[in-house]
């Protein structure tokens, strides 16, 4: 069933926040966010100790003046015409047909649970995404090209994860992508009237009020315990959307939440990958022998040094540890086997030459693992190629 429930999303993203640990010390808050009467509406989040260029605060330019007289039929995005709202489908659909790629979204989510923000950069050489639960001040801050996924996480141990091929992380980056579909899939619940135009950037869009819920016009709806919903859309004859805002009552805790977005630089937004997230040794993972043998193959890079403890698996499919013999130099490949039963593995590994397969050598084939290194502040994870979707833009910044 398609049904987005705003609570999950909220929640979801306040759990990545928390679970994955700390960040880089506590968000204040500094910004400011114009509420849907042109008032300012209380302080919203920021993060002192960070760059402005991925600094999560958000700066709207608000709702403007409103009124049906002032639009021009040339103004109307895709879904929309001089009666109003007729496809909200289409509406968000031309939105990530036109920026895709090369443009910053920035995010607010305020629910009972918290307060979470993101900030989103996608370029043609990368991304880089970070999110801040301002309940907690925890953060998380990604570099994302192609298969390689690098997350930095001051409260963890090692603080930086470097991912090369399908690995969890590279998986969990994939999944952060439903966040930037949410917002925009909500306008499917919601009310939607012409109000008028405004301008962002010095250009002149169009302006969409909401006038609250349509639950009963679409299969994507935010819960049942929102109501009274309010707030605007900024859209550009393209369908760019770049300023959404809505606000809705809470009936089971009187509480307002909320969500706000911005999106700016379509066409223009570039990235360049941060010195934490630094050229590190390439690999991937295959398995020889029918499955019995993993091979990890060093593809380029800085050699992995002996003595480095090698993890098999993670998890409920974690074989065990095993340390470098040698350093795994550019081109070579570590074979590694695990003989015994589930719960009770023992993990060897051989540089350069394949070793031969015992009786009782587990078989890889099924699922195959991810390998680990550990060197001093990184962990390295390596996993099968990426079979597709491995460009720059893929993940969180590939759309729907």
């Amino acid at each position: 069933m398609k049904r987005i429930l705003l609570t999950v999303a909220v929640a979801a993203m306040l759990v990545l926040a928390g679970c994955n640990g700390g960040g880089q010390g506590t968000a204040s808050p500094s910004g400011t966010e114009t509420a849907t009467n042109g008032a300012q509406a209380e302080t919203e989040l920021s993060s002192p100790d960070v760059p402005d260029s991925l600094d999560v605060g958000i700066s709207l330019a608000g709702p403007g003046s409103g009124g049906m007289d002032t639009v021009s039929s040339d103004m109307y995005p895709p879904g929309v015409d001089s009666s109003g709202v007729t496809n909200t489908t289409a509406l968000v659909a031309s939105h990530f047909e036109a920026a895709v790629a090369n443009a910053e979204t920035r995010m607010a989510f305020r629910s009972s649970g918290g307060t979470l923000g993101l900030v989103h950069k996608n370029g043609s050489s990368g991304e880089r995404l970070r999110y801040v639960n301002a309940t907690t001040g925890k953060t998380e801050t990604y570099w994302h090209s192609g298969s390689t996924v690098v997350r930095r996480n001051e409260s963890k141990s090692p603080p930086v994860t470097y991912s090369h091929g399908e690995t969890n992380l590279y998986t969990g980056y994939q999944f952060l992508g439903i966040f930037r579909v949410i917002p925009f899939a909500t306008l499917n619940s919601m009310s939607l009237s012409v109000d008028g135009t405004a301008t962002v950037d010095g250009q002149q869009v169009l302006r969409l009020a909401v006038n609250g819920f349509n639950r009963s016009a679409s299969t994507w709806n935010v819960r049942s315990g929102l109501q009274n919903a309010s707030g605007y859309v900024l859209a550009t004859p393209e369908g760019v959307i770049r300023e959404l805002h809505w606000e809705a009552t809470n009936v089971n805790t009187s509480q307002t939440e909320s969500m706000t977005v911005t999106v700016s630089g379509v066409g223009s937004t570039s990235v360049t990958r941060p010195d934490w997230a630094g050229e590190y040794p390439d690999a991937t993972v295959s398995t020889t022998s029918g499955g019995q043998v993993l091979a990890l193959t060093h593809e380029g890079g800085d050699a992995i040094p002996a003595d480095t403890r090698i993890q098999v698996g993670s998890g409920f499919s974690a074989y065990g540890n095993v340390t470098l013999a040698e350093s795994l130099e550019s081109g070579e490949t570590l074979y590694v086997v695990a003989t015994g039963r589930f719960g009770d593995y023992n993990v060897t590994a051989r540089v350069g030459s394949q070793p031969s397969v015992p009786e009782n050598a587990a078989s890889f084939s099924r699922r195959v693992p991810s390998v680990s290194a550990f060197l001093d502040g990184v962990q390295l994870q390596y996993g099968p190629e990426v079979e597709s979707g491995g460009g720059a833009g893929a993940g969180f910044g590939a759309g729907a």
